[in-house]
């Protein structure tokens, strides 16, 4: 009786989880994504928490290329902020948790209950799009502290 049960509640708890398996190719390309671009986030950060430093030496000169790079950084700082507030999970994706430069955990995940129905195709599609953001907010921030460098 006991073994009826359990087999009776195995199609309710599939039925329940909202994925197929033909869902979970496309979910697994979606965490290969988020993870990667978690790891890019991860490699940024300590060029991120330079920004501030940098911004205060570029104010004290009066270059019209110190105000252009000090634009552009304050520019990057925020597109990170807001690329870390908006990054989502992927569902059932396990999540380890990170530390920013200083020592404080961030955890800056959009409500999920925004995406957690999302289709797969679209969740991967969006997470492949975090990945390229995030890549091209790193690009930019190096070659803006590149140039803030050699400003006069």
């Amino acid at each position: 009786m006991r073994t009826i049960l359990l087999l009776g509640l195995v199609p309710s708890l599939i039925a329940c989880s909202g994925k197929s398996d033909a869902d979970k190719p496309l979910l697994d390309e979606a965490a290969r994504y988020h993870t990667e671009a978690t790891a890019v986030q991860e490699q940024l950060e300590p060029l991120i928490d330079q920004i501030d430093s940098v911004r205060t030496l570029l104010v004290k000169k009066t270059s019209p290329a110190a105000k252009r790079t000090t634009q552009s950084l304050d520019s990057l700082k925020t597109a990170f902020e807001e690329w870390e507030e908006n990054l989502v999970e992927v569902p059932g994706m396990k999540h380890e948790h990170h530390e920013h430069g200083t020592g404080e955990h961030h955890h800056h995940h959009a409500n999920n209950n925004d995406t957690k129905d999302l289709p797969a195709i679209q969740m991967r599609d969006l997470q492949r799009e975090f990945l390229t953001n995030i890549k091209q907010i790193s690009v930019q921030t190096r070659q803006a502290l590149d140039r803030a460098k050699n400003v006069q």
